[in-house]
């Protein structure tokens, strides 16, 4: 994996990804209410619809979608998971005070998980290699609103991903 910086929006390549939850509201949208999912759904309106259908249909699980009319696709790179179980600690900081131990946790206020991180970059890879697609480009997964640690995050996805995967950061 190589490190960019740049707009994860503007990066010539063939796909990039946005991170996302996997939480979907009673009306179908996934939540998509900061980073770069929040601005995907600034740009795309339709994109927390898609997202929810997608989750609802296969998962929390990466997929295409979006094909952009500039041929590059935007995919969705799960981080968070559909809910958690609070521990006292895998809630994200500002939404600490609203749980007790005990309670589920709606995706959007957890704290990324690895293993789904690890499971998302795997799941990239063979969506890569179908596509032969040579440049994929995604932001830290899981390193902001997801609150994980850049250092503890590239050392798994350093394992998974080749050098066709660029981290950007702005």
């Amino acid at each position: 994996m190589i490190e960019i910086k740049g707009n994860l929006f503007n990066e010539p390549c063939d796909a990039f990804c946005i991170t996302t939850n996997g939480f979907v509201k009673k009306d179908g949208t996934c939540v998509m209410g900061r980073g770069c999912a929040k601005q995907a759904s600034n740009y795309w309106p339709q994109l927390p619809k898609i997202v929810g259908q997608n989750i609802s249909d296969f998962g929390n699980v990466v997929f295409a979608a979006l094909n952009l009319s500039d041929g590059r696709y935007l995919l969705s790179f799960p981080v968070k998971p559909v809910s958690v179980i609070f521990n006292g600690n895998n809630c994200v900081k500002h939404m600490m005070n609203k749980f007790n131990i005990g309670d589920t946790v709606p995706g959007w206020a957890a704290v990324a998980d690895i293993e789904l991180i690890k499971s998302s970059a795997k799941n990239l890879v063979i969506i890569t290699n179908t596509c032969k697609w040579n440049k994929v480009v995604l932001p830290r997964p899981g390193c902001g609103a997801g609150e994980l640690s850049w250092l503890e995050v590239k050392q798994e996805l350093d394992q998974i991903l080749d050098d066709r995967f660029y981290s950007i950061t702005f």
